[in-house]
């Protein structure tokens, strides 16, 4: 973690666009602001971790990645057995013709 000090109305910039200014200090609270590409998603931590905690209870604690990527390798492996039979079918169609 890179710790920085800044005075109120000093900035710092994050790679070539996003600039973070302190707007003000007032009784232990900082005002940021933030200038930024209007496609950069800017959240406070507590809300992300807040709709982690909201898809966890939403999936149930026992769904985790590991059984959704099982899913999806059958699920994927089930479309490709259909593909193959679709081609299988094609080829018998073309030969009788």
């Amino acid at each position: 973690m890179l710790i920085l000090s800044r005075k109120q109305e000093e900035s710092i910039v994050i790679g070539n666009d996003i600039i973070l200014k302190v707007v003000s200090i007032d009784k232990g609270s900082v005002k940021l602001g933030f200038e930024a590409p209007p496609k950069t998603l800017i959240l406070r931590a507590e809300l992300t971790e807040a709709v982690k905690s909201e898809n966890t209870k939403a999936t149930g604690d026992a769904v985790g990645k590991d059984i959704l990527d099982a899913l999806g390798a059958q699920l994927k492996n089930k479309y490709s057995k259909e593909m193959n039979a679709k081609d299988v079918f094609k080829k018998e169609r073309d030969n009788k013709k």
